[in-house]
């Protein structure tokens, strides 16, 4: 019995190695697990974006700063950790954003003054 189930794996990765339909098929769950992985890690780094905003937009910069300076004094200046965690001018943005959300006095030409804030040609960018 062991010898055919040894000789019945054989013949199982022979065909698995020679088959081009099973191949494909094993290919195209790598792809799609990869995509997977990529499609959690985007959506997580944006959900930590809007945390971050809110953050701000409840506490403001300075006290977002405030909060973040023991965690930013143990990462390396110019670092990808170190820009992900000190608000930026579209985290700031979004801040403004939820601010006048919760305000209730937001307005479409509000949201249009940021953009045009840090979009193309600014001089704030």
């Amino acid at each position: 019995m062991i010898d055919f189930d040894a000789r019945r794996e054989a013949v199982l990765r022979h065909q698995l190695k020679t088959n081009p339909n099973l191949r494909a098929l094993r290919r195209d769950r790598r792809v799609a697990f990869a995509a997977g992985v990529v499609r959690y890690f985007a959506a997580l780094g944006i959900l930590m974006f809007l945390l971050k905003a809110f953050l701000i937009s409840q506490v403001g910069v300075p006290g977002y700063e405030l909060i973040v300076s023991p965690l930013a004094a143990h990462l390396s200046p110019g670092g990808l950790m170190e820009q992900a965690v000190a608000p930026g001018p579209y985290s700031i943005l979004i801040a403004d954003t939820f601010s006048n959300w919760m305000e209730g006095n937001w307005t479409r030409q509000t949201g249009l003054e940021g953009i045009e804030r840090i979009g193309p040609g600014s001089s704030n960018s």
